[in-house]
């Protein structure tokens, strides 16, 4: 059932990539959503964030979703991305200047067009800054899967401040079949000489979110595990503090 229209529509693959944020807004989980849904507000109006899951069809999915039901102004893709230059820090925030699906299996980079931000972007750059965020106009590149950066040639590290995501791209298509303003913001988690471990690679490639239950399950594995899982949930706690300081500063541009 269609809802009344908002301003603001933000999306993210996982509740952890958007729930700071959310603990700092008036929000309320709303029911009967086909994906998990918060309202909130603000004095620049009113908005929804949903989380879609994991990969481009989930991502396509619930972007149709969100525009039939709520009409939202302005869309927001966000969440966590990984560095393929050491040019980014952990923490750094990303905003989609150019977006590109990639293949690596065929080493084959295509651009996908996208329409205008809802604020230009480096305006919102240098406000960022301004807050103490580091903060960069740069690349998105989708891929098909979480990839290991270090086995990929030459196209990724010809792009500008390049970050890897999952969702990116259809994000950017579903906006562009609706002519909505389109606003992307990633977050560092892994460096560019760091990598995702395999396990967790997998489990994304089987679409299984990494839950409690799941990092239990890999610690009784493989004890060893331990550490690169404490070191991925420190990085993604200041990739999502990051990311809800970037969401106000853009809601309060706009």
């Amino acid at each position: 059932m269609a809802q009344a229209p908002v301003t603001a529509a933000l999306m993210a693959a996982l509740s952890r990539e958007v729930r700071p944020f959310l603990r700092r807004v008036k929000e309320r989980r709303l029911a009967g959503g086909a994906w998990p849904v918060w309202a909130f507000s603000g004095k620049w109006g009113k908005g929804v964030a949903v989380v879609s899951g994991m990969g481009a069809a989930a991502a396509a999915q619930a972007a149709d979703w969100i525009f039939q039901n709520y009409q939202p102004r302005v869309f927001i893709s966000l969440g966590f991305g990984g560095a393929v230059t050491p040019a980014l820090p952990a923490g750094a925030v990303v905003l989609g200047e150019v977006f590109w699906r990639y293949d690596p299996g065929a080493g084959a980079l295509q651009e996908i067009s996208a329409p205008p931000p809802p604020v230009a972007l480096r305006d919102l750059c240098e406000r960022l800054a301004a807050a103490g965020l580091p903060a960069f106009l740069g690349s998105v590149v989708t891929t098909a899967g979480i990839i290991h950066k270090g086995h990929q040639g030459g196209p990724l590290l010809h792009l500008t401040y390049p970050v890897l995501d999952l969702e990116t791209s259809a994000a950017a298509g579903a906006a562009r079949s609706r002519g909505l303003p389109f606003l992307a913001l990633r977050a560092v988690t892994d460096t560019a000489a760091e990598e995702i471990p395999q396990f967790i690679r997998q489990a994304a490639q089987e679409e299984t979110l990494p839950t409690a239950g799941k990092a239990l399950a890999w610690l009784a594995g493989d004890p060893r595990r331990l550490l690169a899982l404490l070191h991925l949930w420190r990085r993604s706690r200041l990739a999502a503090h990051n990311l809800a300081c970037a969401l106000e500063v853009v809601l309060d541009m706009g």
